[in-house]
């Protein structure tokens, strides 16, 4: 972190803490542009505020330019730059909020499941689109024929889909006796947290009704306004 801040303009805001102060408390399914000028610039301004411990594991999960993003970010020591325009000026901030970054190809889909599953993550958020949650757009109900949900039924511990890895990691939760994470849509879909409800609940009843209960039971799914 050190090095890579100090290649800066003096001039560039940098963060004020200690990295090792962070907790990955957060796990964020795609690691877009949105989430990194809003949600992770928001847990980097609480960061500056407070002594709170609450970082971000960032995870995407689609091949190439995904990847690639999460690879520059680990080359970066999970540092990057936002650039807030004004109409006179523009101002430049380096953002420290993220603790982790995963990929499937780099870390592996255990990797990405263990991070879920860890007792300290209290959040799963996601901007994953529309698509990503699997759904029937007729019916809003999860759609079994979807390729990605076919795989997730199939290899649930090799999953594809972002609501694979979110069913997966609330099973591993569950038989450790762990406390379930909230999920948090933070994607421009209406009714977001009915969505990702309705997608995850369907794949969790196609898989084991005992684990769907659970989640229906202890899980909860806020609407964002995006």
């Amino acid at each position: 972190m050190e090095q890579n801040i100090a290649t800066a303009q003096v001039s560039v805001a940098r963060p004020n803490w200690d990295k090792s102060r962070l907790v990955s408390r957060i796990v964020h399914l795609g690691c877009g542009a949105f989430h990194r000028a809003h949600q992770a610039l928001f847990t980097h301004h609480l960061l500056e505020k407070s002594d709170s411990d609450w970082g971000i594991c960032e995870v995407n999960l689609m091949p190439g330019n995904d990847a690639r993003l999460i690879a520059n970010l680990k080359a970066q020591n999970l540092l990057y730059t936002v650039a807030e325009r004004g109409a006179e000026s523009t101002e430049l901030k380096i953002i420290g909020s993220m603790k982790e970054a995963l990929h499937p190809e780099f870390d592996g889909h255990a990797g990405i499941l263990a991070a879920m599953a860890r007792p300290e993550t209290a959040i799963v958020s996601l901007t994953v689109t529309e698509k990503g949650y699997c759904t029937d757009p007729a019916s809003g109900e999860l759609d079994v024929n979807n390729p990605l949900i076919q795989n997730d039924l199939a290899h649930p511990q090799q999953p594809k889909s972002a609501i694979g890895y979110i069913v997966e990691a609330l099973n591993m939760r569950r038989e450790q006796g762990l406390k379930a994470f909230t999920v948090l849509s933070c994607d421009n879909v209406r009714e977001n947290g009915h969505v990702a409800k309705a997608a995850v609940l369907g794949l969790a009843k196609a898989r084991d009704a005992a684990l769907a209960a659970w989640i229906a039971d202890n899980v909860t799914f806020p609407c964002t306004m995006v």
